[in-house]
């Protein structure tokens, strides 16, 4: 019987170890997927509106060496919380543990992340396996005392990660009121139980995600539960709010109080600078550039700090602060001046997420200014030195934000740029030669949210700027930018490009005929790759419009033999042209405009844009043939 005994023992050993085997992951999950998630579990224990204790539980099997970075043994805490433990295991590809990691393997450090000072920290650990596959279990317990953020559950955070089990609980036994969102749990089949002072949401097997192009934000189309008390406490703060106006109301009593008070010699710098200026806008815009003049950004996020800004009169004093303290700032130089404007909160980000007006609770990463004048709301973004006055671009464009108003909180929404204001207009005089060479002048004429890609241009390196031209450019050969002038009109937002530019070898020879392709400059080049099932729609988030217009003097001894018949193409998703003539015996004209429309289009539409993008890159490269007169 003791032989039996110890059968079963070793047996319950064995299948122990076993547990995270490669093998018994299900087929479905193998699928397109770099990484699966074994299990997932986090429990979240509210004490009270002011205590709560994360139990953090992550289990995953790198199959690649692209899943590793699904892998994040870490912990954050700060002055307001602590690491009640933490620890790790690693298995191998059968599931057999062959490491452990306590609490005195892992590294403690500040995280800086950009920031100038910082009481945020983290305890990490850096592990890179011998040989993949390998599971990695990963297990944290902190416990806090600012109860102001609730992890969210994501149980599908990573594309390419498939997950196998995840569950989410939240004990509230003291029934703490709770603000709580949820997307797309019916979709996965996700079971919920809620019940008073116990809240547990489980999900099991989601196949993985490979990311689309074009797709939406993946919180669009996974399982996402968003929670947050209504009652909590902030870095020793109390706070009780239930809509947006409260919630408003709290910034403008405990985080933006009494903070914009200025130096009387920096409040008479600017009554100069204005000086017999009537335009309210003008005004603004001659405060804004002063404000850009004399600071720069830094980030800064130490206790309340991270959420407080630092005081207008010590930002005047260093001259420097991050997005609270420049946006602070300048509103209270705009106050010296009677003009009232709205520290306002956004996500920013190119994705162009909203506030979400239907979850009352801290959100968004960045602040900037609104000004309200009676005509318009103008939008500043403080923490750059060189962003036009009232330019937004892609990272704050269209999307809906919140505005800290005298009355509270208020949900806004920025502008969006248009299919027009997105322009890009090329207009080039060239020089064709004999030996296949090509010179000439440009001008390039750029506005909307493409100026933001472009502005910069003018304060970098020559050597720089001819690097990213070679590259932008590519398909020409020994590019060389001989001249380069740049101008900035930050006035009305345009950015100008004049080159002067050479290359080699540009057309190609055929017996006493050349061949040439007529669109020298900007040409569509990446071709998405089809997909016979597309998961998610297809999302063109911004419109856009392109225009060139190239003159080409020939080479000497050739003239026009042939070209091709004006190209058209029309879509839902935008529409091209291009076309050749001849101006002369000497000359050629090429002409091409492109139009991208933003929408939101069905996934069974990818097809038919993968199809549009084709046809502009084969169009792009069409060429027309010059023949050598004859003596």
């Amino acid at each position: 019987m003791k032989y039996f005994f110890k059968l079963i023992f070793f047996l319950f050993a064995i299948l122990g170890h076993a547990q995270y085997a490669v093998k018994d992951i299900p087929e479905s999950l193998m699928q397109e997927a770099n990484a699966v998630i074994r299990q997932q579990e986090i429990s979240i224990t509210l004490n009270d509106f002011d205590s709560m204790t994360t139990y953090t539980k992550m289990v995953v099997t790198v199959l690649n060496r692209d899943g590793m970075s699904a892998v994040s043994p870490v912990a954050f805490y700060d002055e307001d919380s602590s690491v009640k433990d933490i620890k790790a295991f690693v298995y191998d590809s059968k599931g057999k543990q062959i490491k452990k990691f306590k609490k005195k393997d892992f590294t403690d450090m500040s995280v800086s992340d950009g920031n100038l000072y910082s009481d945020d920290k983290m305890m990490v650990m850096d592990y890179i396996p011998a040989k993949v596959p390998y599971t990695f279990e990963f297990i944290s317990e902190v416990k806090s005392k600012s109860t102001a953020f609730l992890p969210l559950w994501n149980p599908s955070p990573i594309y390419g990660v498939s997950t196998q089990k995840s569950t989410y609980k939240i004990i509230n036994e003291k029934e703490v009121p709770l603000l709580s969102k949820k997307y797309n749990l019916e979709q996965f089949r996700a079971t919920v139980k809620e019940t008073p002072g116990h809240y547990k949401y489980e999900v099991e097997n989601i196949p993985a995600v490979s990311k689309e192009y074009l797709s939406p934000h993946y919180t669009e189309f996974t399982p996402i539960v968003k929670v947050a008390l209504k009652e909590f406490r902030l870095f020793g703060q109390y706070v009780s709010v239930s809509s947006w106006e409260e919630f408003g109301k709290w910034q403008n009593e405990y985080l933006l109080k009494d903070i914009e008070d200025l130096p009387k010699e920096t409040i008479a710098k600017i009554a100069s600078l204005v000086a017999g200026v009537k335009d309210t806008k003008e005004k603004a815009r001659i405060i804004y550039e002063f404000m850009q003049n004399k600071t720069r950004y830094i980030s800064v996020q130490v206790g309340i700090g991270g959420w407080k800004p630092t005081p207008a009169k010590e930002v005047d004093k260093l001259g420097y602060g991050d997005c609270k303290a420049l946006t602070n700032y300048t509103k209270a130089l705009l106050k010296s001046q009677g003009i009232d404007s709205y520290y306002t909160i956004v996500d920013s980000g190119s994705s162009g997420l909203d506030i979400d007006e239907e979850f009352v609770a801290i959100q968004g990463n960045h602040v900037f200014l609104t000004i309200p004048l009676a005509e318009e709301k103008l939008f500043l973004e403080c923490t750059s030195q060189r962003v036009p006055f009232n330019y937004m671009g892609d990272s704050t464009d269209d999307r809906k934000v919140l505005m800290i108003t005298d009355e509270g909180g208020v949900i806004e929404k920025t502008p969006a740029y248009t299919t027009k204001t997105n322009s890009q207009k090329l207009t080039a005089q060239l020089t064709l030669k004999e030996d296949q060479s090509i010179s000439g002048n440009l001008n390039e004429v750029t506005q909307g949210v493409l100026y933001g890609d472009k502005y910069e241009l003018e304060t970098i390196e020559k050597q720089v700027v001819h690097s990213y031209y070679k590259e932008l450019w590519s398909h020409l050969n020994n590019l060389n930018v001989a001249e380069s002038f740049f101008v900035n009109d930050k006035r009305n937002i345009i950015f100008s490009e004049k080159l002067t530019i050479e290359a080699t070898n540009y057309t190609s020879l055929a017996g006493d005929r050349l061949l040439l392709m007529p669109n020298v400059f900007n040409r569509l080049s990446y071709i998405p790759i089809p997909k016979k099932e597309r998961s998610q729609e297809v999302v063109l988030k911004r419109g856009k419009t392109f225009s060139d217009v190239i003159e080409i003097t020939l080479p000497e001894g050739y003239s026009f033999e042939v070209g091709f018949e004006p190209i058209t193409i029309h879509t839902d998703f935008g529409s091209y042209m291009a076309k050749v003539e001849v101006l002369n015996g000497s000359k050629i004209l090429y002409t091409r405009d492109f139009t991208l429309n933003n929408g939101t289009y069905g996934k069974e539409k990818y097809v038919g844009f993968v199809a549009f993008i084709n046809a502009i890159t084969k169009a792009d490269i069409s060429k027309v043939v010059l023949v050598k007169n004859k003596e």
